[in-house]
């Protein structure tokens, strides 16, 4: 790629996620073809936390172009499929995108979170993808959520969820909550935090 080629090519990438003031602009896209780049890249991001974090190994991820599932991942000789759904809060973010500010006024207030307010929309995004698996009689080893929700950290989650109840959806074997990187965690990798399920799966459906 000529350097013209580069230049332009990164300066539509940040033209794209500044899009909104930059709200949860890491997994912005304007086609088909970013989005895929989108979650290729998220998915690699699970799969080096999950390394890191709980010593899980999986082979490269392979994305399945009749979705869902959105990929294929290896871990010790099982194939799994995996999901991918985004926790971002579309009319926040469409506010966003109309100049109201994430940091200040009316937005900023709206857009803080609560535990009662995280264990609800984890529960309404298990319930909609659970149930559009079953209507299709589809099993979901992992459903991946991934969160770039400016007042929304790691380690608030974590707290919530340990105190909190996630009920399990039967569609839907294991489900993980990652964050876009948190530079307070003195870290370079996302967080990642199970919201149910343990891998490797049970082979036998436990």
């Amino acid at each position: 790629m000529a350097e013209r080629d580069k230049n332009n090519h990164l300066k539509r990438w940040v033209r794209i996620m500044n899009k909104g003031h930059g709200y949860a602009g890491v997994f912005n896209y304007d086609n088909d073809v970013d989005k895929r780049i989108v979650e290729n890249s998220t998915i690699e991001e699970w799969r080096t936390s999950m390394k890191a974090e709980f010593d899980v190994q999986m082979g490269v991820p392979q994305p399945n172009p009749n979705d869902p599932p959105d990929f294929f991942v290896s871990i010790l000789g099982q194939t799994l499929n995996v999901e991918l759904v985004q926790l971002v809060e579309q009319e926040h973010k469409r506010r966003a995108t109309k100049d109201e500010t994430p940091f200040a006024g009316q937005l900023f207030l709206d857009m803080q979170w609560s535990r009662k307010r995280f264990l609800s929309k984890l529960a309404q995004i298990i319930t909609k993808k659970g149930e559009k698996y079953r209507q299709r009689e589809l099993e979901i080893d992992v459903l991946l959520i991934h969160t770039a929700e400016t007042w929304l950290n790691s380690t608030e989650a974590q707290t919530w969820l340990e105190g909190g109840n996630v009920d399990a959806h039967p569609s839907i074997r294991s489900v993980y909550l990652l964050f876009e990187y948190e530079p307070s965690r003195g870290v370079d990798r996302w967080p990642v935090v199970p919201v149910y399920g343990e891998l490797p799966l049970d082979p036998n459906g436990g």
